[in-house]
């Protein structure tokens, strides 16, 4: 955990050799180990989607262990990574991400040091979507508030 490789400095293993960790310009990045390749906020937050195969628990507290290194690189809490990820994945609307992303909400939905009104938003349009199976849909209805 931390190698340093020149500028670049992985920090987290995601998946499909690729490695979540600190640009030479200091912000969040991905890359392969040898490689930073780019920042999150220039990849839209899709190099993180693979992070969203794992359970939440494992990725908060991978993200929450590792934030003394990750910390203070373009995103507040190990919490904001989790919503940034989400929100990208959700947002794209590719129906596998959307799926694991929705899962991810429902568990947030139960947790503090989210952002509950974004949760809860992003739960609503998942409630809401055609591109969603009705068992997720309906998955996401519950979490929500009646009106």
């Amino acid at each position: 955990m931390g190698l340093d490789m020149g500028d670049w400095t992985p920090v987290l293993k995601s998946s499909y050799d690729s490695w979540l960790g600190v640009m030479p310009n200091g912000m969040l990045g991905v890359g392969k180990a040898d490689e930073g390749r780019v920042t999150l906020e220039g990849s839209g937050y899709v190099a993180m989607w693979p992070f969203l195969e794992r359970s939440l628990a494992d990725c908060l507290d991978d993200f929450t262990s590792s934030w003394n290194l990750l910390g203070g690189h373009g995103v507040s809490t190990p919490q904001k990574l989790v919503e940034l990820t989400v929100k990208s994945a959700f947002r794209r609307g590719r129906p596998y991400w959307m799926a694991l992303a929705v899962q991810w909400l429902t568990q947030m939905a139960q947790m503090p040091g989210f952002d509950s009104q974004l949760v809860l938003d992003m739960l609503k349009s998942a409630a809401d979507s055609e591109t969603l199976p009705h068992e997720l849909r309906e998955q996401a209805r519950k979490q929500c508030p009646p009106d």
